[in-house]
């Protein structure tokens, strides 16, 4: 594991530089969001080597930056493709809504909103 890099204090401008990638969605899940409530990802964690430079942040919802924590993207994607077991196991309710037809299980491939969009970081020059 790489040795824990100090996260830098973004200005205004490289948030907004940031947000600009997605066009205020999250780059996940895709949900939109406002300038003040994105959280900024390192898309190859710090923790795993990646770099605190813009090239390496994306805009990302609270709920995927908290869960994707410090996973790579390929990590984050297999996790999130584990929810309909986990949920099916561990969650009652979930398996009621399920027989009820409340709910369908779907066990597809997660696609990510970058990937269903290409915006591979429109709009994201890597300044400093």
């Amino acid at each position: 594991m790489a040795e824990k890099t100090e996260r830098r204090r973004l200005t205004k401008e490289q948030r907004q530089l940031v947000f600009d990638k997605m066009g205020g969605h999250c780059a996940y899940c895709g949900c939109e969001f406002s300038l003040q409530t994105m959280q900024v990802d390192h898309i190859v964690p710090l923790r795993k080597g990646g770099a605190d430079t813009l090239g390496n942040m994306w805009p990302a919802c609270r709920s995927c930056n908290h869960y994707k924590h410090t996973l790579t993207v390929q990590q984050f994607r297999q996790e999130v493709e584990k929810a309909p077991n986990r949920l099916m196991r561990y969650d009652t309710t979930y398996r009621l809504a399920v027989r009820f037809g409340l709910l369908e299980l779907n066990r597809k491939p997660v696609t990510f909103y970058f990937e269903r969009t290409g915006a591979h970081g429109r709009g994201g020059a890597d300044n400093e």
